[in-house]
């Protein structure tokens, strides 16, 4: 039997080369497998032990004339955001300008809305006293806590306060324990050229949203439409008005009320007088009328409606120069009226007696509250109301009267 050597030498190679083919796929099997399980073991020691963070500060420097860090949002978040949890004197946000001359900023902010705030400062503890922004000055003995300015007609510090129990300040001065600081001064420096002098304005808003004074201070006067002082502790003065030299007083108001001044008092009117009640409505009463006293009241007065009338008190005062009361300030009844009795007082007349000149002695006339000529010497003691400073020559009117009580 013949052996076909070729062919089995054909059939070993086929066989031997299928027997290498399977073991390569074999080890590539392997090999796949064993990287896989290694990739594995990688990703889940990453997510078990993730890589911390450096630490400790980073510095960033540069000696450019722009910024060192620039950080821009166009979103609606913060540009730049820090915290901290610290309770110390510790700031999340430290700004500090090293140079030691010039006009540098430890923290600058700007913004170019109409409504827009370049800086701002929170406090959100609703307990104690926190402070939304401080500023602080303790070296120098010139520094500025806080500085403000404006130009054209901005404001340099505006201060609000939307309190609700009537105890919120919008800006609130204050001098330490230590000597002679001072709360808070106003100094326009535009009067020493003549430009402006108003120092210092108060105002208030009504209901309709208009704006009234209440106090404007310039460099010579003090206005207002009302001034209240209240007594102190000490008993001391109301007011007090001091000579050009500042050496003594030359007016004062004490805490009951007593009027002191040196140089006397000149009023707008010419008479004194006092108030007293009417008898009937007070409005029926006019200024010139010639009143009597009632005989049927106490410290009561009526119109005079008899000649030669010794009752008579007086004229019923136009302006009084003086107005004296017995009763307390605020305390007078509205009803009364000025009883002028003495001094310069328009006085209704009439000539049912005779002409009326200058210097004539009047007295009560048939007319209720009208003065006439006095004629009858007899009936005069007691009756003399005053005397004529004007004429009428007839009829009825109103001349000024000297009054001198006879």
């Amino acid at each position: 039997m013949a052996l076909n050597v070729a062919g089995l030498l054909r059939s070993h190679a086929r066989r031997q080369v299928t027997a290498e083919t399977h073991m390569v796929k074999k080890f590539r099997f392997a090999v796949g497998v064993f990287s896989a399980l290694v990739f594995m073991g990688i990703l889940s020691i990453a997510q078990v032990q993730p890589v911390a963070p450096p630490q400790g500060a980073t510095t960033f420097q540069a000696t450019n004339s722009t910024q060192v860090v620039n950080v821009q949002q166009n979103g609606a978040g913060y540009g730049l955001k820090a915290s901290t949890s610290s309770t110390g004197p510790v700031s999340a946000v430290f700004g500090q300008a090293t140079g030691t001359s010039g006009f540098n900023n430890g923290v600058w902010g700007r913004t170019y809305s109409p409504a827009g705030v370049a800086v701002r400062g929170e406090a959100m503890a609703n307990s104690g006293g926190p402070t939304g922004v401080a500023g602080f000055s303790d070296f120098s003995r010139s520094g500025i806590g806080v500085y403000g300015h404006a130009q054209y007609n901005g404001i340099g510090v505006f201060g609000q306060i939307d309190s609700l129990d009537f105890s919120g300040i919008g800006v609130f001065g204050k001098s330490g324990g230590s000597c002679c600081g001072i709360p808070g001064v106003f100094e326009q420096d535009a009067t020493n050229s003549g430009a402006y002098n108003v120092i210092l304005v108060a105002q208030y808003l009504d209901s309709n949203n208009q704006i009234h004074p209440a106090l404007t201070v310039d460099s010579q006067t003090v206005t207002g439409p009302r001034f209240w002082a209240n007594p102190d502790p000490y008993g001391d003065d109301l007011f007090i008005g001091r000579a050009a030299n500042n050496m003594s007083n030359v007016f004062r108001v004490n805490p009951a009320g007593a009027v002191y001044a040196d140089g006397g008092y000149f009023t707008g009117g010419a008479d004194f007088a006092e108030a007293f009640s009417v008898k009937g409505t007070s409005s029926t009463y006019a200024a010139g009328d010639v009143l009597t006293i009632d005989p049927g009241a106490t410290r009561r007065l009526a119109r005079s409606s008899m000649p030669y009338s010794t009752l008579v008190a007086g004229l019923y005062s136009t302006k009084p120069g003086v107005l004296a009361s017995p009763y307390p300030m605020d305390q007078a009844p509205k009803s009364d009226i000025p009883l002028a009795v003495v001094g310069v007082v328009p006085c209704k007349v009439t000539t049912e007696n005779g002409v009326i000149k200058p210097g004539d002695l009047l007295v009560t006339s048939r007319k209720e509250g009208y003065a006439m000529k006095g004629t009858d010497r007899n009936r005069m003691v007691g009756a003399v109301l005053g005397k004529a400073l004007e004429p009428l020559a007839k009829g009825e009117g109103v001349i000024q009267v000297l009054v001198t009580l006879q």
